[in-house]
């Protein structure tokens, strides 16, 4: 692979890296239900106990979307640069790590304005969603392992590259008119 098609496989990976990340922000913000304040006569917001759990919905989502989009962009980084050998890995940690920190700024961009603003604008018994936020930032670390598992366990368990190759070559040196095929 020359140098210019790897620069433009890289440059291919990123750009589908954003997407998904940009993807994974609209299904974050559509996916997550946002628990709400709601605003007493006296001015006084409250929130059930059981609506304070649903908060950490949003990391939940988050998550799931983090391991399913990072085992996305582990296979096609694979599927796409595996003739290069080890720095495939470093490849995929770098796009599922654009992706998780264009999914997390994105979703946050687009879920409500700020709640202190609409707090303070909120009237008596309005419901006030609290923001999309992602509290446990330890999730963005989800869509690198995710991706670089991918690669991990298809450059260990899959066939060497250029294995096949390899064996034929010798198997038509050798004289054989069908390649010979090893069995476990």
């Amino acid at each position: 692979m020359g140098g210019r098609q790897l620069v433009n496989r890289v440059g291919l990976v990123v750009a589908v890296a954003l997407l998904v990340g940009a993807l994974a922000a609209l299904l974050w913000v559509a996916l997550t239900q946002l628990p709400a304040f709601v605003v007493g006569a006296d001015g006084q917001a409250t929130i059930a106990e059981r609506a304070m759990a649903q908060v950490a919905s949003a990391d939940w989502w988050f998550s799931v979307l983090a391991v399913v989009g990072g085992l996305g962009l582990g296979v096609g980084v694979w599927a796409s640069l595996r003739h290069w050998g080890w720095p495939v890995a470093f490849v995929a940690v770098g796009a599922a790590a654009i992706a998780a920190v264009t999914c997390w700024l994105v979703g946050e961009t687009l879920g409500p304005t700020p709640f202190a603003a609409r707090m303070a604008a909120a009237t008596a018994g309005e419901a006030v969603p609290v923001a999309l936020r992602l509290h446990a930032l330890s999730a963005l670390a989800l869509w690198p392992f995710s991706a670089v598992a991918v690669c991990l366990f298809a450059s260990a368990l899959g066939p060497e590259v250029g294995e096949r190759t390899r064996r034929r070559r010798q198997a038509v040196e050798a004289g054989a008119s069908e390649p010979v095929v090893e069995e476990a």
